[in-house]
């Protein structure tokens, strides 16, 4: 009789751990057994083994195979992982291989962010650091993908005459204001989604532009609004803040491609988009060049050519300060031979032509014929 007792009790026992366990995994399943869809990415020089999140330290972690020296570009979803400071966007704290990365190259939008992390070969995890990880999906981000769709739509469908458009998406009431550089200041109220089509275009020697100023006239609700022209976005924003008030300006699209990334060896060598410099480079390319059907295939030959290496130097400038200073020293010759241009008036395709001839074969003699006629004498003077 007691025997069996026992055996009863052991049993027992063995149900109640079981229960504990059971319990503790329906529990602990949530918090420990996130899943998620990875992030967008593209790696140069390696491979991506695998992501993870640690909530704890509101991070994620990124395991890699690094063959070669490259980079690694992600775009990271805000309902996966942010970093704000109240209702402002601070840097993420990136640390690769324990090392903390000093420059990080950044873009936003309203629904992610694109960040560039330079890789090497010793590289083998990258911790990416913000302020909160894994947040719920609200009913705001649940819109938010309705929206992405209907601004792919747009995007896909030809707005008549090259002209662009200012889509407005909202649950609630809003007002505000549009201007453009072929307008004047002009104001437009609505509720809920709108689409407001403007005349927006460069003209000859200036560079058109446009700015747009919405407020949600309400506590509640969210209000996104985006700038589109030529099957590109131009400029956007979003809130979800009380009474929230959105300022989007930029230029307009001259209907040609001008690259991906801007002036990226001055604008690494130089240290800002805003050095003088690079302000110059890119007055000469939008207001002379792109004014001219010369101009406007000269730099589609150039552009094949100068974004496939530039984002490689761009990186190696930023790694290494004494490669910086050799390329300042370098196109500094270049950028003044260029600034000419400034101060001349270029309003026909002959005298692109003959201008751009005549600074081509001035460089070509500065970075070439020089340096040989100074070989060359050294050679008569040590034979």
């Amino acid at each position: 009789m007691s025997r069996l007792i026992q055996l009863l009790l052991v049993n027992l026992q063995v149900i109640v751990i079981v229960l504990s366990l059971v319990i503790i995994g329906s529990f602990a399943s949530p918090a420990f057994a996130q899943q998620f869809a990875e992030p967008n990415y593209e790696i140069r020089g390696g491979e991506v083994l695998g992501f993870e999140i640690d909530s704890e330290n509101k991070s994620l972690i990124i395991s890699l195979d690094v063959r070669a020296r490259g980079e690694l570009v992600i775009t990271l979803p805000r309902n996966l992982i942010d970093a704000k400071i109240g209702s402002e966007d601070r840097e993420f704290d990136v640390i690769v291989s324990g090392l903390p990365l000093r420059f990080l190259d950044e873009t936003t939008t309203s629904y992610d962010r694109t960040v560039t992390i330079p890789i090497k070969r010793s590289n083998s995890e990258i911790i990416i650091m913000g302020t909160q990880v894994f947040s719920q999906i609200s009913t705001v981000q649940t819109k938010t993908q309705t929206i992405d769709e209907m601004i792919d739509a747009e995007l896909r469908s030809e707005i008549p005459g090259g002209n662009a458009k200012l889509l407005i998406f909202s649950d609630t009431e809003w007002s505000g204001a549009l201007q453009s550089s072929s307008f004047d200041y002009t104001e437009i109220t609505g509720i809920s989604d709108e689409g407001v089509i403007f005349e927006c275009n460069s003209s000859l020697g200036s560079q058109g532009i446009f700015g747009a100023k919405i407020l949600k006239t309400t506590q509640d609700g969210y209000l996104t609004i985006v700038a589109i022209q030529n099957q590109r976005i131009l400029s956007q924003g979003s809130t979800t803040t009380p009474f929230g008030e959105i300022l989007i300006d930029g230029n307009c699209d001259s209907g040609f491609e001008t690259g991906p990334g801007g002036c990226l060896i001055a604008t690494a060598t130089f240290g800002s988009e805003l050095a003088p410099q690079v302000q110059q480079l890119r007055e000469l390319r939008d207001n002379h060049l792109l004014q001219t059907e010369s101009g406007k295939s000269f730099m589609k030959s150039f552009n094949n050519f100068y974004y496939s290496f530039s984002p490689y130097v761009a990186d190696y400038e930023r790694e290494n300060p004494i490669f910086k200073e050799m390329v300042r020293l370098s196109i500094t010759p270049m950028i003044s031979s260029l600034s000419i241009l400034n101060y001349i008036d270029i309003d026909s395709e002959a005298k692109v032509l003959g201008y751009g001839i005549s600074l081509i074969l001035l460089n070509v003699g500065m970075y070439v014929g020089i340096p040989v006629f100074a070989i060359m004498k050294l050679r008569k003077i040590n034979p």
